[in-house]
């Protein structure tokens, strides 16, 4: 039964993610992408060009870091929470499975309170901590 699940989150992850994107880059021609990189090749010329900062500090880098962690956490919780609420629904009355599942949509529920809690506590002490060193 948990292959079912798998199989059925993979194909929706594939539907609505993965092939709208493929189906993007398949419009970019290569004339198209000549003209949007220009004659180097590459999109960071073109940054560079139009006036922009392209160097990546540390802080950039972290705060990509901590992006990719926040998504991927939120992916957890959502395949998490659709195999708790698919357990619940197939309990078929038997009250042990049902408070399994409650328990671990409470506890998941419960995690990621304490991550978003956990990123907004960085995210300001970051901020706040940014504006000082800059300010001295």
């Amino acid at each position: 039964m948990k292959i079912n699940i798998f199989i059925t989150a993979l194909f929706v992850l594939t539907f609505f993610c993965i092939y709208p994107a493929s189906a993007q880059l398949n419009l970019i021609t290569p004339d198209k992408k000549a003209e949007i990189t220009g004659a180097s090749g590459t999109v960071h010329n073109l940054a560079s060009d139009a006036g922009y900062d392209t160097s990546l500090g540390l802080a950039d880098l972290i705060a990509t870091i901590v992006r990719i962690v926040l998504a991927i956490i939120g992916t957890i919780f959502l395949v998490l929470t659709f195999i708790a609420g698919n357990d619940w629904m197939q309990a078929h009355g038997s009250e042990e499975k049902v408070k399994k599942s409650k328990d671990t949509i409470r506890n998941l529920v419960i995690g990621l309170c304490l991550i978003l809690i956990a990123y907004a506590l960085t995210y300001g002490l970051g901020g706040l901590l940014t504006k000082m060193l800059l300010t001295k």
